[in-house]
């Protein structure tokens, strides 16, 4: 009898208790400041000879509108090192998004450039094993 009683108080309390965060939280929201229609000032980079590059390049343009600088990495890894963080130097001053498509390879180069620069990543995916998708906080 008295486990019945704990438990139905604990029930009861932790349900009040997620009714108020939830109560809380729903009136905090707002609308992203980047979503807004030409507030997007970002850079894309992206490989060319990945598969699906230009189709991310195509999706980004059209989904998240805004004035988007697009950079394809073409040359050597050593290159693309030098090209990332001069890029990624120069968004910190001037965009607000800083996003790719990029094989595995690449990304490690990308990776070493951005964090060389003490820069951090909003989200790495790995969509396949050839292709890896990122956001780096600027």
């Amino acid at each position: 009898m008295m486990n019945t009683s704990r438990r139905a108080f604990f029930k009861t309390f932790l349900s009040a208790g997620a009714a108020l965060a939830v109560s809380g939280t729903v009136g905090q929201t707002r609308q992203a400041d980047a979503s807004t229609q030409g507030q997007i000032k970002g850079v894309c980079l992206f490989v060319p000879t990945l598969g699906k590059a230009t189709d991310f390049v195509d999706l980004m343009n059209k989904n998240a509108r805004g004035d988007w600088t697009v950079h394809p990495l073409t040359g050597s890894l050593t290159d693309n090192y030098f090209t990332t963080r001069s890029l990624y130097e120069d968004a910190k001053g001037t965009a607000n998004t800083f996003v790719g498509v990029v094989d595995p390879a690449t990304f490690a180069i990308v990776h070493e450039a951005i964090v060389d620069c003490s820069g951090c990543f909003h989200y790495i995916t790995y969509e396949d094993r050839n292709r890896v998708t990122f956001s780096v906080q600027l």
